[in-house]
């Protein structure tokens, strides 16, 4: 997605240390997140397999945190304080080391959990690949906007899977306070404004090919949604649902390789 970005803006790519940065930031996170995980929708296979395989989370934290190293020396004096940033708003997403009594992680607060997640990923794929070239204008605020809501639909179509595990830790989700129907509407009614965004970024800087690769993006969304309403499995949930953000990316990828 942060090679996404680039492409979308028309700009050259990153170094290789770039990429491995975020990608061993993002091993080192979720791993974290999952060695430390106990709780999951019934009969989850991810959590079962989870728990038999704390070895291999440690192997993959490990080996992030050689990329992190590694990659750091690339980066300016400047960087590190975003890095620590998102560092830390990463580690109190899973971890309880808030001040609060009951409520001690980002994620334990409903609304503000799929916000900070959702703002997080926009900010790490969207801001941080250009942050260096002080790229702004309305198509890099476009692209901002659309990413965010992208990845706020894929967040609250987790959250509606989870509605009865949040519920009952007292996490009060939008699918909690809306429910699992409302909440799919909400989801459907948030694709459109991605939709209209993507055409309103056409008219702004006509790229036909990225026009296509998010409504295709977006159709294989719905298609998405409407499967996971029928099916809860974990396969679906991170193979299809986590598979739109490859899949997007990929699609503007492929286009720009081979029809730009």
């Amino acid at each position: 997605m942060c090679i996404e970005t680039n492409l979308l803006l028309h700009l050259p790519l990153n170094g290789l240390s770039f990429y491995l940065f975020v990608f061993g930031a993002t091993l080192v996170q979720y791993n974290m997140h999952y060695l430390f995980k106990t709780t999951a929708v019934a009969n989850s296979g991810r959590l079962a397999w989870s728990l038999k395989n704390k070895g291999v989370h440690k192997i993959l934290i490990a080996l992030g945190i050689t990329l992190i190293i590694y990659s750091l020396f690339s980066f300016r004096l400047q960087h590190f304080i975003i890095l620590l940033v998102f560092g830390v708003i990463a580690f109190l997403y899973s971890f309880p080391f808030l001040p609060f009594t009951n409520k001690k992680r980002i994620k334990d607060f409903g609304l503000l959990k799929i916000i900070t997640l959702a703002l997080l990923w926009t900010l790490v794929t969207v801001w941080f690949p250009v942050a260096e070239t002080n790229f702004s204008g309305l198509s890099f605020q476009l692209i901002f906007l659309r990413r965010f809501i992208f990845i706020f639909i894929l967040c609250l179509l987790f959250d509606i899977r989870d509605t009865e595990i949040d519920r009952i830790e007292n996490i009060a989700t939008l699918s909690v306070m809306l429910g699992a129907k409302r909440s799919y509407i909400l989801c459907y009614l948030l694709l459109i404004i991605f939709i209209a965004l993507s055409v309103i970024q056409f008219m702004y800087l006509p790229d036909r090919v990225q026009l296509i690769a998010m409504l295709i993006s977006a159709a294989a969304t719905a298609i998405t949604i409407a499967h996971s309403k029928k099916n809860n499995s974990d396969i679906v949930y991170l193979a299809c649902i986590d598979g739109m953000m490859l899949l997007q990316a990929l699609l503007v990828i492929t286009g720009s390789v081979y029809f730009h």
